[in-house]
């Protein structure tokens, strides 16, 4: 292997996969990158076995060559090299020469050939989607994942795809049973995926990151895994299998309360509330009444706080309890400038959507006031 590259471009490529390597394995290999130099430019892989990416970076490759290197310590040498043009050179021992102006690193590295193969792909069905409304979905919904694991059937983003007035749209929804979060986008080609598949977490951490601009994306779908590609990148992912509750059934009907409120100006007061509540488990004070919002919490050990910010009320005053962490992180996937609480009654679920936007909606569950 021997070619010349431009170092913010070999630093782009290896910034792609941090994310997918994994660091913590009983498999040394699985925390490399393997780096494939051939006619037209240099070919980076990282994979944990359950999600990877393929990125293809302009290079002047005049040997071609392959090996796989530790892939956090090769992006930092880059990070930290003085010349804007950087030479990669296969030694011998499996050894990565990287060289730029005076610097000159040698990395130990390990043969290309003990690099676990991807698995076959066969294609099911194609849809075509654009870039920046994926990574939508993606961050409108991920953070209601639920985090342990045992939660069998909440551990993974559900996909399906739904008929709207206008036309098939691809929807994401998660819950953690304490918050739903749900969201849309139109889409071009065939959706086929199984109703038991989920999106896992890692996946969902490695789209954001992985979907920059407006590009579209070709979603394939094949046998319990997703690809995704556009032009000189892919990204694989296998799903996970479990079953995903109705969350039809907790999706409130027209509430008797309606209340529309400035987003930034609640997620500010929750930002205060949030230093003094400590305890997931305490639930902070919403008194609705017509034209204001009053919000207060009290703890012994750090102090109170009290905050009134103006609303628009539609029915009669209610006071509920919220958990604050759990309403915050709803208002920080909102997209819009006002939001539109409607509840049934105090411990009914609250939908939460966008005021205008029917492209995602968000329901928080309640918390008992002592």
């Amino acid at each position: 292997m021997d070619l010349y590259i431009d170092r913010e471009e070999l630093g782009r490529g290896l910034a792609r996969v941090q994310s997918v390597v994994e660091r913590r394995s009983t498999q040394q290999v699985l925390s490399h990158v393997l780096l494939v130099a051939r006619e037209g430019g240099l070919r980076v892989t990282a994979t944990d076995t359950e999600v990877a990416f393929i990125g293809d970076l302009a290079a002047n490759v005049s040997k071609p060559g392959q090996l796989a290197v530790d892939a956090a310590n090769l992006f930092q040498v880059v990070r930290s090299l003085p010349d804007p043009t950087v030479q990669l050179v296969g030694a011998a021992g499996n050894r990565l020469e990287v060289r730029s102006g005076r610097a000159a690193f040698k990395l130990p590295g390990i043969a290309a050939e003990e690099y676990p193969p991807l698995p076959a792909f066969d294609v099911t069905g194609t849809a075509i989607l654009a870039g920046a409304e994926l990574r939508r979905l993606v961050e409108q919904t991920s953070f209601a994942v639920a985090t342990d694991d045992v939660r069998y059937g909440l551990n993974g983003v559900h996909m399906e795809q739904v008929t709207t007035p206008d036309g098939a749209r691809l929807r994401m929804v998660a819950t953690d049973g304490h918050r739903l979060a749900s969201a849309e986008c139109a889409f071009d080609g065939t959706f086929a995926v199984s109703p038991r598949m989920l999106v896992p977490r890692k996946a969902l951490t490695v789209l954001r990151k992985l979907l920059e601009g407006d590009e579209s994306i070709e979603v394939a779908f094949g046998t319990g895994a997703i690809r995704l590609a556009r032009p000189g990148q892919m990204f694989w992912f296998r799903l996970l299998d479990g079953e995903f509750p109705d969350y039809r059934a907790v999706v409130p009907a027209e509430g008797q309360h309606r209340v529309i409120l400035d987003r930034e100006a609640i997620s500010a007061v929750l930002r205060r509330v949030a230093i003094l509540v400590q305890d997931r488990a305490r639930a902070v004070r919403f008194a609705f009444s017509e034209g204001e919002l009053e919000v207060d919490v009290a703890n012994a050990d750090r102090g109170e706080i009290r905050e009134t910010l103006p609303v628009e009320l539609e029915g009669k005053p209610l006071t509920v309890g919220f958990n604050a962490r759990y309403l915050g992180e709803v208002l920080g996937a909102v997209r819009g400038d006002r939001v539109s609480f409607e509840l049934a009654h105090p411990l009914a679920p609250c939908l939460v959507k966008g005021l205008g936007d029917d492209r995602a909606f968000f329901i928080v569950m309640p918390m008992r006031l002592d």
